[in-house]
């Protein structure tokens, strides 16, 4: 088979974030877990966070993550791209800077051609340094699927760490990618959609989620999370139980890759859209003021998806013009509010 012809979404079942172990279930083996208490530990697997830090001096912080999926994508270099993209996500939305990656590899030898994996590995280191951080070394073996990934490690100052349960009140709710991957990708699996109906959704999924923040706007975040398998609003949820407030959802300021409402109008979703269904449902009030495509948008699986960022009021417009410039579908998609009984409130067009 040549690379032309390769289709990698057709060498497994299930692809990218869409994979993830369902976060409902993923919770319940947390659960299991012995809590760990150290006082450099900042961030522990406890916070359901992007990522753990432990601080190593009064003004530095390790953040340390990993990430690793099957294809999601067909083409080699842009699975290669993405998957570091996916991977170094986790320390930009703590807030922290990459400085190296390590490669998590299973690769099936007997059934794709070697140059598949040149070509993947070019394409993330690629990716990496334009994040400014180095591929170090790794971790490969043999495989009757296709898996990659990458471990992190990023620096920050402990006290300036973005986590997840700092939401305050009166923030503003900021994304900074357009959401939809999960459907757009399984209907590229089968063949519901061409090549160029893909490639707004690849495009995204291959840009690094640096903000590049002044001091000013870096500050003025209380809470921030990226957007991936367990959809917008299964990360929403992580926040507002964090934080200890309710999240208001605007639906029809949500932004959505281009066909990403049609594929979900004609049914084209995903197991994860029914698990994380299911793990959000008891937490939301007002999910009959929102039409099916709404609701489906919201749970939908993300790949390498965007920023999710709790903002200072003050700083809202400062924040969208300089996030804007970088990311075209920046946008306000609702607020923080003071707790009430439910986790998260969705509201709909009016």
């Amino acid at each position: 088979m040549t690379t032309q012809a390769l289709r990698l979404t057709h060498t497994v079942s299930k692809g990218g974030c869409a994979a993830k172990i369902a976060a409902g279930t993923l919770s319940a083996f947390l659960r299991d877990l012995p809590p760990v208490h150290h006082p450099d530990l900042l961030v522990g697997h406890d916070r359901l966070d992007d990522a753990a830090v432990w601080r190593i001096g009064a003004d530095v912080a390790l953040i340390q993550t990993l990430d690793f999926f099957t294809p999601v994508v067909d083409d080699p270099a842009d699975f290669g791209a993405i998957a570091a993209a996916n991977a170094l996500s986790d320390v930009f939305a703590m807030g922290g800077r990459p400085i190296t990656a390590l490669t998590i590899l299973a690769f099936p030898l007997g059934t794709l051609p070697d140059e598949v994996l040149g070509t993947m590995m070019a394409a993330a280191d690629a990716t990496i340094r334009e994040a400014g951080a180095h591929l170090v070394g790794g971790h490969s073996i043999e495989d009757d699927t296709l898996k990659l990934g990458f471990s992190v490690t990023g620096l920050a100052h402990p006290e300036r760490v973005w986590r997840n349960d700092g939401a305050r009140p009166g923030d503003v709710l900021v994304l900074t990618k357009a959401l939809g991957t999960g459907t757009l990708a399984g209907a590229r699996k089968n063949d519901e959609i061409d090549e160029d109906a893909m490639r707004p959704a690849i495009a995204s999924m291959r840009q690094l989620n640096r903000l590049d923040l002044p001091d000013a706007l870096h500050d003025a975040v209380s809470a921030a999370t990226d957007v991936t398998g367990f959809g917008l609003a299964g990360h929403a949820l992580h926040v507002a139980q964090g934080s200890g407030v309710t999240i208001r959802l605007d639906t029809a300021a949500l932004p959505r890759l281009p066909g990403a409402a049609e594929t979900l109008a004609r049914g084209i979703v995903t197991k994860a859209h029914g698990s994380n269904t299911r793990y959000v449902n008891a937490h939301v009030t007002g999910r009959d003021a929102v039409g099916e495509v709404d609701w489906l948008t919201l749970v939908d699986p993300q790949t390498s998806g965007g920023l999710l960022l709790a903002v200072d009021p003050d700083h809202v417009d400062d924040m969208l013009a300089h996030v804007g410039a970088r990311f075209a579908a920046t946008t306000v998609i609702g607020a923080v509010e003071t707790r009430g009984d439910h986790a998260l409130r969705l509201v709909g067009a009016a």
